[in-house]
């Protein structure tokens, strides 16, 4: 679903580019919930791009890198718990409980 959002916005981007600026013409022209259309338009005309804005949130612990490494202790030893997983992140800097292993 998110990337027919991205297409989504990038066709109207594309139409607005080209000088289309009318929402039902846009509408007409693609097919696209005019909903759409007209929160693309109002984010077109504010900042001046479709890009989703960052969200907040609490970043990740385990990391695609910890991640990665997790897999590689489990493939080696696949009775290993999670406390000694925990442990052996931890030697690496990385501090997760053995909950946030599981």
């Amino acid at each position: 679903m998110k990337s027919n959002t991205n297409a989504q916005a990038q066709s109207i981007l594309h139409l607005w580019n080209i000088g289309i600026r009318t929402a039902a013409e846009i509408q007409r022209r693609t097919n696209i919930a005019k909903s759409t259309i007209y929160y693309n338009l109002d984010k077109l005309k504010k900042p001046g791009s479709t890009a989703h804005k960052k969200r907040s949130g609490r970043p990740k612990k385990i990391t695609s890198q910890n991640s990665i490494t997790l897999g590689q202790y489990i493939r080696r030893n696949s009775a290993i718990s999670s406390r000694k997983l925990a442990s052996k992140l931890l030697s690496k800097g990385v501090n997760v409980s053995y909950s946030t292993v599981l």
